[in-house]
């Protein structure tokens, strides 16, 4: 059976998702550059702490992405959509979680 792209569904995505998806976190345990791309989803409205005010909350896809060290990560057409992880992996996931707030561990191929 192939593998699927790694993702996971975010409730709320993060103010600055837009700038996150241009950070890169170099691993040289996987000799991969990762990052975490978003797709927005929708937006929906939620009440805010004051009645009658609300606040638009995107709902989106977070994706785990990764690009080889040696290709140039600043063009889009080297990056793929991860498949499969390893416990190699444990490592920049927990700099991915802190970064970008969205866990990937669970993801990890035993």
């Amino acid at each position: 059976m192939p593998s699927s792209p790694i993702a996971k569904k975010v409730d709320v995505l993060p103010d600055n998702w837009v700038h996150l998806q241009k950070t890169m976190i170099p691993d040289s345990n996987t000799h991969t550059y990762w990052s975490v791309w978003f797709d927005l989803e929708d937006t929906y409205k939620v009440n805010s702490i004051i009645p009658g005010k609300y606040n638009e909350v995107s709902r989106g896809i977070a994706w785990l992405m990764w690009c080889p060290i040696d290709d140039d990560p600043s063009v889009n057409d080297t990056w793929g959509h991860a498949e499969e992880i390893n416990e190699e992996c444990r490592n920049v996931l927990t700099a991915i979680e802190s970064i970008y707030g969205v866990s990937f561990h669970d993801s990890i191929y035993e």
